[in-house]
């Protein structure tokens, strides 16, 4: 256990006498004293494109759609509008 403390002594002991850097000159990015970088114009823009809100306003009338069948439950609408189920019927076999 001594040993590791020793070790991570010396460790931060040897960090701290490396010799130090040069200092930054005006033009160095990380130097404050450079200058700030030109200003460009974006030409693209943030905004939705044709197809995104097509889809929003499809998506959004079908959550609107959602939220009527679940404010009214499963008895909402007629048995004609019911979800159809590929259920195939039993078959029955004669055993003799």
């Amino acid at each position: 256990m001594t040993r590791q403390i020793t070790f991570l002594a010396a460790a931060l002991l040897a960090g701290c006498a490396s010799e130090p850097s040069p200092p930054l000159t005006a033009n160095h990015p990380a130097s404050a004293d450079a200058p700030e970088g030109a200003r460009i114009s974006r030409t693209t823009s943030l905004r939705a494109d044709e197809a995104t809100r097509k889809s929003h306003a499809l998506l959004s009338a079908a959550q609107k759609e959602q939220e009527a069948w679940d404010q009214y439950g499963p008895v909402s609408g007629t048995p004609a509008d019911a979800p159809k189920t590929n259920a195939k019927p039993e078959m029955k076999h004669d055993h003799h």
